[in-house]
């Protein structure tokens, strides 16, 4: 059972969709956590403030409540008590707070009675008379009700008061304070603070509800086309996979999906010519190889078969030889620049080292001198070049030189020149020859896989020679000379320790 086939894999829009509602929840339970904690010092500090408030207008009670006061009729004579009430429902306390105004019945401290609100079958009065209650409860012992300043709270049916007792000093109407001991109990109900904080988390949590459904029709609309651009270029990847490089087309909705599918068609356009030259290259390798190998199967029969005298046997002999050389050499020139192609895709790493220029050129002059006698062909030599080293792999770097000079004196006509030259960043070899040039034609497929010219062997080494140039970082070129000729040039990078190893060079020489 294959598990990846099988696995359950969510959609990009339930993606976006749970990304929605997760912010839209954190976002709820932040808000719910403030307001809890917000609300109830916000709460808890306008009570306060309005009880304070209530209690500096009662400091005005007393000097409200004299005989003489302004708001009395001269000819008006009324009791203590119904100054007192008087004077609180013409006061503007009520507008703060609720004001309870009560008396002690006697000398034990331990009964009291309520003078406001005055109609017990009221709604205000019943109210007050809890509170009145649940504030004594609270506070037991009653000589101690005007001795704390602070504003206190109390549970009544299931609200929260906050309360402060208030004592009042009156006069008789002979202008000598009362025996009777008057209290204001002032509280403020938190009930409609804590309801309207519920009617707006009620209205926040429908809000919410209402966008997490408008988002979860958003997130559909805004996924379909990214869900639709993710399939195509899956398809895409798919048709890669089986060898179809056609580009993708059509619109990509997302920027960054239309960068990836520009890359993906750019990486197709690269696979395709890679497969293209892969093919090209093993239909032409085929072709080279069977070539020669068809000589020497033919010969080998031949003498097999004592088709040939002895002379033509010595013949075929010779053939077979120059075919397997030829065969060897195109082989062996194979696998480098197969090699080269590994390096540059990543896949193997060409070993290099250290090489002192002038070494390696005159290991590959003493090489190919004997070509030159052999075919009656000059190889001057014009360089003069000590203690320049270069990091580069010697057999590459020897097998490029030696496919120049092969190149040289097939088309020469009686000399090829080898100059070597440097600067402070490069090593520069330059080939030449007095043959009939390159023509237009194929100079321009020169460097290309078995692009041949006229008299040219498999195509292989001037393609291998740029491989190899460009491995280290160098460039070759080729064109014709002035005077008449092919001229090839290659620049090689310089060791960067080449001063360095220069005096431990002449170092070494003097001991």
């Amino acid at each position: 059972m294959n598990r990846n086939k099988s696995s359950f894999r969510i959609p990009i829009a339930l993606h976006i969709y749970s990304s929605l509602i997760l912010t839209a929840l954190i976002t709820v339970s932040m808000i719910s956590v403030s307001n809890t904690i917000i609300l109830k010092s916000y709460i808890a500090s306008e009570c306060n403030s309005r009880i304070t408030s209530a209690v500096r207008s009662c400091e005005k009670f007393a000097e409200a409540s004299r005989p003489d006061s302004d708001i009395f009729s001269s000819d008006e004579v009324s009791s203590v008590e119904d100054r007192l009430k008087e004077v609180i429902s013409r006061s503007d306390v009520t507008n703060e707070a609720t004001v309870v105004l009560f008396k002690r019945d006697d000398a034990s401290l331990t009964g009291y009675s309520l003078l406001w609100p005055s109609y017990s079958g009221s709604y205000a009065y019943q109210m007050a008379d809890g509170v009145f209650n649940a504030a004594l409860v609270d506070n037991p012992d009653p000589t101690k009700l005007i001795s704390d300043a602070s504003t206190k709270t109390v549970i009544y049916e299931d609200s929260e008061i906050y309360y402060r007792f208030v004592g009042v000093n009156v006069e008789n109407e002979d202008g000598e304070s009362s025996d009777d001991t008057y209290y204001i109990l002032i509280y403020v109900n938190s009930r409609a603070y804590y309801s309207f904080s519920k009617a707006m988390q009620l209205a926040l949590l429908r809000s919410i509800i209402i966008a997490i459904i408008c988002s979860a029709v958003l997130s559909i609309i805004v996924a379909s086309p990214i869900y639709l651009s993710t399939r195509k270029l899956s398809r895409f990847a798919g048709r890669i996979g089986k060898g179809d490089f056609a580009p993708i087309k059509g619109h990509i909705v997302s920027r960054e999906l239309a960068d990836l599918a520009g890359v993906m068609n750019r990486m197709a356009n690269k696979l395709q010519q890679s497969d293209i030259e892969q093919k090209t290259f093993f239909q032409n390798a085929s072709h080279e190889l069977r070539t020669p190998l068809m000589s020497i199967q033919g010969y080998a029969e031949g003498i097999k078969y004592d088709i040939f005298d002895e002379k033509g046997k010595k013949e075929a002999v010779d053939v077979i030889i120059s075919e397997t050389t030829r065969l060897s050499t195109l082989v062996e020139n194979l696998l480098s620049i197969s090699k080269m192609d590994m390096s540059r895709s990543g896949t193997y790493e060409v070993k290099k080292q250290m090489l002192e220029v002038r070494e390696i050129t005159e290991s590959v002059i003493d090489k190919v001198r004997g070509g030159f006698l052999h075919e009656g062909k000059n190889l001057v030599n014009d360089f003069d070049i000590d203690n320049v080293y270069i990091f580069a792999n010697e057999n590459d770097i020897f097998r490029m030189l030696e496919n120049i000079f092969s190149n040289g004196l097939r088309y020469a006509e009686s000399s090829v020149t080898f100059k070597c030259s440097y600067d402070t960043s490069h090593v520069t070899f330059r080939i030449s020859d007095d043959g009939p040039g390159i023509s237009e034609e194929v100079q321009k497929h020169l460097f290309e896989r078995f692009a041949k010219g006229q008299d040219g062997k498999h195509g292989i080494g001037m393609a291998l020679a740029k491989s190899i140039a460009e491995e280290h970082g160098g460039t070759i070129k080729a064109y014709n000379a002035p005077e008449g000729g092919a001229v090839f040039e290659i620049r090689i990078p310089t060791a960067k320790c080449r001063e360095q190893l220069s005096r431990l060079n002449n170092t070494s020489e003097e001991e």
